[in-house]
């Protein structure tokens, strides 16, 4: 069987699941691609711009969220996605994907799935299931309700009853495990002592930052650290944002004595968990999961 697997780049919150279920479906013995829903598929660049920088715009001032949100996420732009989606140029690009392709199933790991592919596969009449994976844990936006879709996969039982008072049909409404990838569900477990030791660590009390895709954070927590004595080691992970940056240079001149690390964007995640006392920051579903 060949399964696609579609994203929207809006942070790694979508395509690491889609990453992640195309590694389990290929050991499974089926085949897969992996394909960004709005530039490939749907060839929406403008569309895929604005979800992109909307979510990084929000994640530098939250405030606007609970302003947006309430505004952007209904059920009338629900059907104005679905109206959109079957008058416009979208069944044109879809449909050429899809000879090209020629998937048996899709599995859309974003919102999207419900009221933007579903129905461009229904116009165009294709025998093909959709289904959609519900990536943010406990909620799944208004605009990823619809209940056409042949099946919608959450990974929490608070996040299926919160989708069915929503207007999602119980009956397709699955729970099934959040997705991790490969490297994370084949890991080899380190103890404390092992993790800090392989990654030249002190040996000592180590909490582990996750400042999340735009790496934004202050310094308030490792001023209190350091103001309360506490001889504990803090190590940063991520591309920290310029301002980020700049702030963390600040209290290193500051406390060039404190251990203190940022080792950037690190694909061994795992090593730095086992090497933690406690895991914090603002990360996604995916450092949740894989914590």
């Amino acid at each position: 069987m060949k399964i696609a697997l579609l994203y929207v780049d809006a942070g790694k919150g979508h395509i690491t699941p889609a990453k992640a279920l195309s590694d389990a479906f290929e050991e499974l013995g089926h085949t897969t691609v992996v394909d960004n829903l709005l530039l490939e598929v749907c060839n929406a660049p403008v569309v895929n711009w604005i979800s992109k920088y909307n979510w990084r715009t929000l994640l530098h001032f939250p405030r606007l969220e609970k302003f947006i949100n309430p505004r952007s996420d209904s059920h009338a732009n629900a059907k104005r996605i679905r109206f959109l989606a079957t008058h416009s140029h979208g069944p044109k690009d879809f449909k050429r994907w899809y000879d090209k392709n020629r998937p048996d199933c899709i599995v859309v790991a974003h919102f999207l799935g419900a009221n933007l592919i579903k129905p461009i596969v229904d116009h165009l009449e294709l025998d093909i299931p959709v289904f959609e994976y519900s990536t943010d844990v406990f909620f799944t936006p208004n605009t990823g309700i619809s209940g056409d879709l042949d099946k919608l996969y959450i990974c929490t039982e608070l996040g299926r009853e919160l989708t069915i008072a929503q207007g999602q049909p119980e009956e397709t409404i699955s729970i099934c495990p959040f997705p991790l990838k490969k490297a994370m569900r084949n890991l080899k477990t380190l103890s404390k002592s092992e993790a800090r030791k392989k990654l030249g660590l002190k040996d000592t009390f180590t909490v582990l930052l996750n400042l999340g895709g735009e790496g934004i954070g202050k310094t308030d927590f490792l001023e209190e650290v350091k103001g309360r004595g506490l001889d504990w080691q803090v190590i940063a992970v991520g591309t920290l944002s310029k301002s980020t940056t700049i702030r963390y240079n600040r209290f290193k001149e500051k406390h060039p004595d404190f251990a203190l690390h940022t080792p950037g964007f690190v694909d061994n995640i795992q090593d730095y968990i086992f090497a933690s006392d406690v895991q914090a920051g603002k990360a996604g579903a995916n450092a949740l999961m894989e914590s």
